[in-house]
C-alpha cells in the first residue's frame, strides 16, 4: 500500500525543486523520498520559518517501501500531527540551501567517499553517468567563485594530467587500496586559493577587443580570465583553451584571437561554418 505525501509550498520553492530534478538527474519521488530519509536521520526537530507570499504550488510524492516502514512510527515519536506542515518545513529547509550545497547533500555518499580519499590519500575509481571510467588520485571538491556547481579536482592517471571533473556526472566512486604521494603541491595550494574548473595555470593566450569587445569584458564574470598585461587593444591573459572556447564565443567579431594558432584556427573554422549556414 502506498502513501501518498500531498503539500503546498511557495511556488519559488517548487520551481528549486523542479530544476534540481532537472539538473541532477533525479526522479521527483527519489528526491523527495531521500530529503525526508536523511531528516529522519537526524532525529530532531526544526522549525524553519518562511515568509509565505506570492504564489503558492502543490506537490505530490509517494512514500517509498523503505521510508514507509517506520513512518507512522516517527510521526508519533515526534509528536508531528500536521503530516503536510512537517513536509513543508523540510522541503523549504532544503531548498533553501545555496545549490552547491544542495549538490553535496543528495550526492553525499560519492562526497564523503572522494574526502575519504583525500585525506586517506588512496586512488580511486570514478564511473560516470555514461558508464565510462577513470582512475584518479583525488586533491579537492572546489567550486568557482560564479559558477554554482562542484568540482572533484584529481591527477587523472591514465592521461597523466590534472583534470577537474563534474561531481554531478559521477555515478559511483570505488576507493582503491593504492596509496598515492602529493604530486605536486604548490600547483594543489594554487587550485585551493583561486579555483579555476578549467586549470589555466600557466597557460596564455593573446586577443584583441574592440571597444565593444572591452566592455563586454568588463560585464561578464563568469569564467572570465585573468590578465596579464594590456597594451592598447590587446590582452594577453591566463587562460587555458577550453576556457577561451567558452568565455570567447560570446564576443563574436568583438574579439580576435592572435595567439596560439591553434586557438585562433579553431575559432576561424567555427565562424567559416556558421558562415556558411548563414549564407
Amino acid at each position: 500500500m502506498e502513501k501518498k505525501i500531498r503539500v503546498t509550498l511557495p511556488r519559488k520553492i517548487v520551481e528549486i525543486l523542479e530544476n534540481d530534478i532537472e539538473e541532477f538527474f533525479i526522479k521527483k519521488n527519489t528526491l523527495l523520498n531521500y530529503i525526508y530519509a536523511e531528516k529522519i536521520k537526524e532525529n530532531q526537530q526544526k522549525k524553519f520559518v518562511y515568509p509565505y507570499k506570492g504564489e503558492t504550488s502543490v506537490i505530490q510524492f509517494n512514500l517509498n517501501k523503505k521510508n514507509l516502514e517506520g513512518y507512522y512510527n516517527f510521526l508519533e515519536e515526534n509528536n508531528i500531527q500536521n503530516e503536510s506542515e512537517f513536509f513543508r518545513e523540510i522541503l523549504i529547509e532544503y531548498a533553501s540551501l545555496g545549490k552547491k550545497k544542495r549538490e553535496c547533500f543528495l550526492f553525499k555518499d560519492i562526497v564523503e567517499r572522494i574526502n575519504y580519499s583525500i585525506k586517506e590519500k588512496r586512488i580511486i575509481k570514478i564511473v560516470f553517468r555514461d558508464e565510462k571510467n577513470i582512475e584518479v588520485e583525488p586533491y579537492l571538491i572546489e567550486s568557482s567563485k560564479l559558477e554554482v556547481m562542484n568540482y572533484l579536482f584529481c591527477y587523472n592517471l591514465r592521461e597523466a594530467k590534472w583534470k577537474n571533473y563534474k561531481i554531478k556526472y559521477i555515478k559511483s566512486i570505488y576507493v582503491k587500496n593504492t596509496s598515492f604521494k602529493l604530486r605536486d603541491k604548490e600547483f594543489i595550494d594554487k587550485m585551493k586559493e583561486n579555483f579555476d574548473p578549467f586549470i589555466s595555470f600557466g597557460q596564455y593566450i593573446k586577443i584583441k577587443l574592440t571597444t565593444a569587445g572591452k566592455k563586454i569584458f568588463n560585464e561578464i564574470e563568469t569564467n572570465r580570465p585573468q590578465i596579464i598585461k594590456i597594451d592598447k587593444d590587446e590582452y594577453i591573459l591566463e587562460c587555458s583553451h577550453e576556457k577561451a572556447k567558452r568565455y570567447f564565443s560570446f564576443f563574436l567579431d568583438e574579439v580576435e584571437i592572435l595567439e596560439p594558432l591553434e586557438l585562433r584556427t579553431w575559432f576561424k573554422e567555427k565562424y567559416r561554418k556558421a558562415l556558411i549556414k548563414y549564407e
